[in-house]
């Protein structure tokens, strides 16, 4: 069944309280999800989809999660897993925030970057979706209210598959990964045709993948960012003063990140980086 949905929309949260959403005046087709709308013109269909648009700080404090702002980035936390929003930018990552352990998704996009309006931030609904899991039925609309439930029960998925060897790693990811020295692997993960993980001694964490972004999951503003080549490929190291936390590259179609919790020296960091491969 289409209806209009009207510029103002009502957002129902998990009981009777309401919040305004900005949305744009589209025919949309009632099961439609979190991620768009099907747009119609003069009844027929288009590969047009409208996003719905939300203010972020109201929804995610409503929803418990905690906002923090940092330079141009804003973090959404949920206590369990964060995103860092970057206005303009149509790019998002689903990192873990649960100690001890590692673990983010692919980057992603949702068809709309967040932007400001009068001091208020707007990001798309879908993002929500994100961070809640994607779980059936956390984000419905009917009746020109969207309807958001959660459920502190629920378990983010993981999208990682855990692997007990390299060698299992490599078969579904569809590509190798070669360690540096010394490194010894105490767990290992893959995102299938996607991304190998591998959480080494010492708390290093080394990460391989299909493209050219940034995989490493971190995006502290570090107070020192410097971009070097090395064997003749540029690295970009990210720390504090002599320390390197994160190290990034991109060579022959492949994007690879390590990350030291402790931090390393500029060489050591770049050993590791020419090992890895």
């Amino acid at each position: 069944m289409k209806k209009l949905v009207p510029t103002l929309l009502s957002l129902a949260l998990a009981g009777s309280l309401c919040l305004p959403v900005l949305a744009a005046p589209v025919a949309v087709d009632e099961t439609a999800s979190p991620s768009g709308y099907a747009i119609q013109v003069n009844g027929a269909d288009t590969e047009i989809r409208g996003s719905v648009m939300v203010p972020l700080r109201a929804l995610a404090e409503e929803l418990g999660f905690t906002v923090t702002w940092s330079g141009e980035q804003i973090r959404v936390d949920t206590g369990k897993v964060h995103t860092d929003v970057t206005l303009e930018v149509d790019r998002y990552v689903i990192t873990t925030s649960l100690e001890d352990m590692v673990g983010m998704s692919a980057p992603f996009s949702l068809g709309c970057p967040p932007y400001a309006v009068n001091g208020t931030t707007y990001v798309p609904l879908a993002l929500f979706d994100a961070l809640l899991g994607n779980q059936e039925d956390a984000i419905t609309g009917d009746s020109g209210t969207i309807s958001i439930q959660t459920d502190s029960s629920t378990q983010i998925p993981n999208p990682f598959v855990e692997c007990g060897t390299l060698a299992e790693a490599q078969d579904q990811a569809g590509f190798s990964l070669n360690l540096p020295d010394g490194c010894t692997p105490e767990h290992i993960s893959v995102l299938p045709d996607q991304m190998i993980q591998v959480l080494c001694e010492d708390n290093l964490t080394i990460r391989k993948a299909v493209g050219q972004e940034d995989i490493s999951g971190d995006y502290t503003a570090y107070p020192q960012v410097d971009t070097l080549s090395s064997h003749g490929t540029e690295v970009t190291l990210k720390g504090d003063g002599d320390t390197v936390k994160v190290a990034v590259w991109t060579t022959e179609g492949y994007t690879y990140a390590i990350q030291s919790a402790a931090g390393l020296s500029r060489d050591a960091m770049l050993t590791l980086v020419a090992s890895v491969a």
